[in-house]
């Protein structure tokens, strides 16, 4: 996998894409992602689960994802690792 990429993906049937950057540390890794406008980071949790942080919250300029957004993002992340 590239260390840069760009994900397409829809959310209710509009299209959306994520330009990411894989991250790798020595156990981990995570993919710091931006779509429409705001910086998350997607990472699997202590139980294997992918999940979404915001890169950082306490940043006003930073608008905050729809929910939606995001689970659309999570299925497609899973459908690409898995």
């Amino acid at each position: 996998m590239a260390d840069s990429f760009t994900i397409h993906f829809s959310v209710g049937g509009i299209p959306k894409e994520a330009d990411c950057i894989l991250r790798v540390s020595t156990y981990t890794y995570q993919f710091l992602c931006r779509v429409s406008g705001s910086d998350l980071i997607i990472e699997k949790d202590d139980e294997g689960t992918l999940r979404v942080l915001e890169a950082d919250p306490g940043n006003s300029k930073n608008p905050k994802p729809e929910p939606t957004l995001v689970r659309a993002l999570i299925e497609e992340m899973e459908r690409i690792l898995h």
